[in-house]
């Protein structure tokens, strides 16, 4: 829908821009140049480097469309981006769908295998398929530290080549691309073990440095204890919640936000409280027809 690319255009994703729409058919923007139509990228001739500054745009652009689009591309993959000007273009995502898609989170972990397939194959040392996952789900992630967490986690990509990876990390793959994602804490009915889990393997990574934890920590911005939620900004004003995970019942990352804090006595705090009474004034409003039907039996009882 025009919709959706309007969110692309605003989140700065490289995508066509919707120009016109006419009944069932949308008319998008040309994406080329001297009436040439710009290549898939599965066809463009791309150098090791260049695939690599490609990679690093495509996996910022995956979290843009998560966290400010709040969209799930659904079918991303070398087949549905264009290589023009040096960058990658999104195109297709008429199968998109909402962060809060009963499906969009295992649609997001085959985007990022997609992604990562594609990269491999021209020689770009990518994260794993949990990393990417994590990179564009993690609600700790800002502005500030972003670039940071990208360089390090691209460092540690490259040190990892694919003759050091061991059975181990495979299994681990491959067990993470078919685990089942809880949406909410709610469907997490075991968390007492995993905290055990989790220190357990804590303490075996300590001794063979192999690292791993709980999948839904870095979905939900849990504390790695998982005795709390990290100071991140959700839905509400208010940032940190001091509730054991039984009581936090925020859906991960793909429901929060970065609303900031107002301050008392601003123009947006008041702004915001006017919106609050009007709706707790809605809440008691009596509807439309029902008055009117009030009004004409008031009248017919004055008539007699």
């Amino acid at each position: 829908s025009v919709k959706t690319w309007r969110l692309l255009q605003t989140a700065g994703i490289p995508s066509p821009e919707p120009v016109l729409l006419r009944s069932h058919v949308l008319l998008m923007g040309f994406i080329g140049k001297d009436n040439i139509p710009a290549p898939l990228l599965k066809n463009a001739v791309l150098s090791e480097s260049k695939a690599r500054e490609l990679y690093v745009q495509v996996v910022q652009n995956m979290r843009k469309m998560f966290q400010e689009a709040r969209l799930v591309h659904a079918d991303l993959s070398e087949f549905n981006m264009l290589y023009h000007g040096g960058d990658a273009y999104f195109i297709d995502v008429s199968q998109s769908v909402e962060h809060d898609h009963p499906h969009a989170l295992e649609f997001l972990r085959k985007d990022c295998s997609n992604v990562n397939d594609f990269f491999v194959k021209h020689g770009v040392a990518v994260m794993t398929v949990r990393e990417l996952f994590d990179f564009v789900t993690d609600p700790s992630i800002t502005s500030r530290n972003m670039e940071q967490y990208l360089d390090k986690a691209m460092v540690i990509a490259a040190e990892r080549t694919a003759e050091e990876r061991s059975d181990q990390d495979r299994v681990d793959e491959e067990v993470f691309k078919k685990a089942y994602i809880p949406r909410t804490l709610t469907e997490v009915s075991h968390y007492e073990r995993d905290v055990e889990l989790m220190r357990s393997k804590e303490e075996e990574s300590a001794i063979s440095g192999h690292h791993d934890n709980v999948l839904y920590q870095t979905l939900t911005g849990l504390k790695k204890d998982l005795s709390g939620v990290q100071t991140v900004r959700f839905l509400f004003p208010s940032s940190a919640f001091a509730l054991t995970p039984p009581q936090v019942l925020v859906l991960m990352s793909c429901a929060q936000s970065a609303e900031p804090e107002l301050e008392a006595g601003t123009p947006e705090e008041r702004k915001r409280m006017v919106k609050e009474a009007q709706r707790e004034k809605r809440k008691s409003k009596v509807p439309k027809h029902v008055k009117k039907r009030k009004e004409r039996v008031a009248k017919m009882k004055k008539g007699r």
